[in-house]
């Protein structure tokens, strides 16, 4: 009967373990249905694969990473935390932070697991951090206790300072970043799960490959009558291959003899077929690492992750991303030694926006109160400023049923008004921001100067848009502008506001002013670089480039400023005292001519009225203000029209 027994049982658990291969199959096999071993190593050498993997560990690693302390509803930056240099600066003593992460994200997305082996202090006080190669790492459990060890046998290549005797270290002096798994004590790996698809991808890329060198092309079929002999067929064979196989060799001239006749073929179904198949497998691929297909440049098929290059940033950093930075957060937060001492990576770095769209979010953020311009001004690196950490509170926004403020009851339903009228000062009225925006200006032009006579020393013929780093400096001269253009907007529509008895918030216009500012500095660097190719263009030798390159930006930093100087300050001031007059309740306002001898456009349009919203006809342009941009460059220059605001 015990015999009967056992062999039952031992049918049963057979039969169990069969239905279990038969519901999934082994996870560590590297055959494949395209007959091709995939190992990680040669899965790498698949083009889809390496750039998926490269894409989320290089962009996972230059991200910012903190500590903080999570101390009720409050996140405080904890980064005196004695453990905070090791994730964020040096891991070790060979090794930075960002490369540690890299490594460590690396190995999740190729091998399912990651293993970084925890060096401590005599005082038991972590000091460094080691990757190891998870090829060197079995995972053990004590039958015992269940607990987890690892035994790190490290290769030649690899070192680390393990102290522990015969290389089994304990979970805490190992951290085991996994991948998504089922259970067990591993991750799975993401191409041994998709083996069979990086598989066809690595069979396809090899046949094409050969189909290329064999191919011998004119392609068709050698037909002769009659029979040939061995040495006939072997001569007409190794003429043939010689003339005409490979890639080089293609549609060249071929001359038959003894009668033969060529027929031609095309591209067979089969090899047509595999090639829409190799492309198929870039997209799966990128599925598997769940990134978007156009990121690894597979651009063929439209993208669903949404229009423009912000919303595809935000769906890659939302469901491709994030993911893996979570499982990184968790398992070093373990070396941490508190639940509420954690560790936070920051995408936002991947979600910047443009400069407009950075200031236009920051102006909503001060407007209504949650962020200080202190704080504003760290997100952009910039050093604090007296007074940035006050809070703005917007008059309107009190709790639900609470009575209004203090500055609101205080206030009639309509002010009083000290003018029922107003006109918008000129530029010439403000001479002190004349010169702050002339010596700003000035000082931008001559350390761009510096910078292009630096590198036309280094290499004389370098072409004028490789001299100016369009990027870097439409920003540096944006975030100038703007600085300057918010100084001015505030004191200039404060003071038209208040002459109506309203006030101005200067918040609200900052999108707007940015907008300015940065169309202005891509103007202004464009004009830059075509002068500047035009000044090379003409100089006979190196010496004369430096010395007429110098004389241009000795012009650019006095005359040119100048001019740059008194069209910002007429811009900003004809904007700020619009929107002073708008914030105030103006409701119409009028043009006014103050040239003695105005252009007949401006003459004729003297003493029009419209809505505060809405446009001037000057000419045949339409505008706001005068020195709006839309009515032109002829329309602009020189003018001193002024606007009457009515209430």
């Amino acid at each position: 009967m015990p015999l009967i027994r056992n062999l039952l049982q031992s049918g049963l658990a057979r039969g169990r373990q069969e239905r279990g291969r038969r519901g999934m199959p082994r996870l560590t096999g590297r055959s494949t249905a395209a007959g091709v071993a995939v190992t990680p190593e040669r899965a790498l050498q698949v083009a889809a694969v390496f750039s998926s993997v490269r894409l989320l560990a290089e962009t996972g690693s230059m991200l910012p990473v903190g500590v903080f302390q999570r101390s009720g509803s409050i996140r405080i930056p904890s980064m005196e935390h004695p453990l905070a240099p090791l994730f964020t600066y040096q891991a070790n003593p060979h090794l930075a932070a960002g490369e540690f992460w890299a490594q460590v994200l690396g190995w999740m997305l190729v091998r399912g697991n990651a293993a970084v082996y925890v060096e401590r202090s005599g005082g038991g006080v972590p000091v460094g951090l080691w990757p190891i190669a998870w090829t060197s790492v079995e995972p053990r459990r004590v039958k015992t206790s269940g607990e987890l060890v690892y035994k790190i046998t490290l290769d030649e290549d690899e070192w680390a300072p393990i102290r522990e005797a015969d290389g089994l270290v304990r979970s805490e002096n190992l951290l085991h970043f996994r991948a998504f798994g089922l259970g067990g004590a591993e991750g799975l790996s993401p191409i041994g799960m998709a083996r069979q698809s990086v598989g066809t991808g690595w069979a396809a890329t090899s046949y094409i490959g050969a189909f290329f060198a064999r191919d011998a092309s004119p392609g068709g079929i050698v037909s002769v009558p009659g029979n040939l002999n061995d040495a006939q067929w072997e001569r007409l064979t190794r003429q043939w291959n010689e003339l005409h196989e490979g890639f080089d060799n293609s549609h060249r001239l071929a001359v038959m003899e003894a009668g033969a006749k060529w027929e031609k073929t095309t591209l067979s179904p089969a090899d047509a077929q595999f090639l829409e198949v190799y492309k198929l497998t870039r997209s799966e691929i990128a599925g598997i690492y769940g990134v978007p297909p156009h990121m690894i440049g597979d651009v063929e098929r439209s993208t669903s992750w949404g229009s423009g290059i912000e919303q595809q940033s935000l769906g890659y950093v939302i469901y491709s991303l994030l993911p893996w930075l979570t499982r990184l957060e968790r398992t070093a937060g373990r070396l941490l030694g508190d639940a509420d001492v954690y560790l936070k990576f920051n995408p936002d770095a991947l979600l910047r926006g443009d400069i407009t769209q950075r200031f236009s979010a920051y102006a909503q953020a001060r407007q209504w109160g949650w962020m200080s311009v202190n704080e504003i001004r760290a997100k952009e690196d910039e050093a604090p400023i007296e007074g940035g950490d006050d809070y703005l509170q917007p008059l309107n926004m009190v709790p639900a049923g609470s009575p209004a403020p203090a500055e609101q009851r205080a206030l009639p339903g309509r002010q009083t008004r000290a003018e029922e009228t107003v006109e918008s000062p000129a530029a010439e009225d403000m001479p002190s921001w004349i010169k702050r925006h002339y010596e700003a200006i000035s000082s931008f032009f001559a350390e761009q100067g510096e910078q292009v006579l630096a590198a036309l020393g280094v290499r004389p013929d370098t072409p004028a848009e490789d001299l100016v780093n369009l990027v870097a400096d439409n920003e540096t001269l944006t975030e100038l502008l703007l600085q300057l253009a918010r100084g001015l907007a505030a004191e200039v529509g404060t003071s038209t506001a208040a002459t109506l008895g309203g006030t101005f918030v200067v918040e609200e216009t900052v999108p707007a002013l940015a907008a300015s500012a940065a169309s202005t500095a891509a103007n202004v660097n464009d004009t830059t670089v075509r002068e500047l190719a035009d000044t090379i263009r003409v100089a006979d030798s190196p010496a004369e480039v430096q010395q007429s390159v110098q004389r241009m930006f000795d012009g650019m930093t006095r005359a040119r400023a100048q001019v740059l100087a008194q069209a910002r300050v007429s811009t900003v001031t004809s904007f700020a005292s619009h929107e002073g007059a708008k914030h105030a309740g103006a409701r119409t306002k009028t043009w006014r001519v103050w040239d003695s001898n105005p252009r007949k456009t401006h003459q004729r349009a003297d003493g029009q009225t419209v809505d505060i919203r809405g446009e001037f006809e000057i000419g045949s342009r339409r505008g706001r203000w005068p020195h709006d941009h839309r009515l032109g460059v002829d329309e602009i220059a020189g003018c001193t029209c002024r606007l009457q605001f009515n209430l």
